[in-house]
């Protein structure tokens, strides 16, 4: 008996040391908060797949490194609070299948509140048309579904245009009264026709005039599942497909679709998950 528990325990021992891991980056994010999700093979090993679902992001995309390891990127959702929040991944390698595990042990984030009057009768009409909003919506998740494989980004990002901030990300947002939701992403007013500029290199997913709320928009694919978006412009200066640098000018601010005013509403987005603009300036978004 005492020959056979010896025998166990090593061959759990040797199961455990060539077993792939799973690490997340940071440890202890908040909502808005890009999360590094990183799976490491054991010695000898190679990563042929893996499936993960984390979040509201059901299929989180991987992509190989050069180490033999994979990352991917998961955007922490604005609409959760703190707590600890266990992560699953179902790794493929050349020894077989393993299911990896690892804990995001997520810190709250209070957003104060914004109570928006839209005077305007025919642009605050807009927010009653929920078949509208819900289509639009659709077609621009559409244009971030086959992001490039490797990252088109290098070096810092940059706000897109000068100016204050004038909502944040996630503030609760009341308009006339309504509840309208928690914001995507960062207002930055400024006047009519001043410059929007890339916030990194990537290329041109879509540019389009979008009626229902976005007005003139612009998409960049940044690769490896990250998005910018570029909304309510006065001008589009750039056109689908093409490759574009950090701090092109890619259009004008200006006033259209569904705003108070003129101003340059800017989103970063992992997949589809709206993460903390402000906050990728300020930290990057490292490979």
């Amino acid at each position: 008996m005492k020959l056979l528990s010896l025998a166990l325990l090593a061959l759990s021992i040797s199961a455990s040391a060539r077993a792939a891991t799973l690490q997340v980056s940071p440890a202890a994010p908040q909502p808005g908060d890009i999360i590094t999700v990183s799976v490491y093979p054991a010695a000898g090993e190679t990563i042929l797949g893996i499936g993960m679902a984390a979040f509201d992001t059901p299929a989180v995309k991987f992509f190989a490194k050069s180490d033999g390891s994979a990352r991917g990127f998961v955007g922490f959702p604005f609409d959760r609070s703190g707590g600890k929040f266990p992560l699953a991944a179902r790794v493929r390698t050349s020894r077989g299948e393993q299911v990896v595990r690892a804990v995001v042990n997520g810190r709250a984030r209070y957003y104060p509140t914004q109570r928006i009057n839209m005077k305007n009768r025919a642009t605050a009409a807009k927010m009653n048309d929920k078949a509208a909003l819900r289509a639009e919506r659709t077609f621009v998740n559409s244009k971030m579904s086959d992001s490039f494989g490797a990252p088109l980004w290098s070096g810092d990002w940059i706000t897109p245009t000068r100016g204050p901030g004038t909502s944040a990300y996630g503030r609760r947002r009341y308009v006339n009264g309504k509840w309208w939701g928690q914001h995507n992403g960062a207002d930055v007013k400024a006047p009519s026709g001043a410059p929007v500029l890339a916030s990194n290199s990537g290329r041109v997913v879509l540019s389009q005039y979008l009626p229902a709320l976005r007005g003139n928009c612009v998409v960049l694919d940044h690769g490896c599942n990250v998005f910018s978006i570029y909304m309510h412009l006065s001008k589009r200066e750039v056109s689908e497909g093409q490759s574009v640098r950090r701090g092109q000018r890619i259009g004008k601010v200006g006033a259209t679709g569904f705003v108070t005013g003129a101003h340059l509403h800017w989103e970063v987005r992992v997949a589809q998950e709206p993460v903390d603009p402000n906050r990728v300036v300020a930290t990057g978004i490292k490979f």
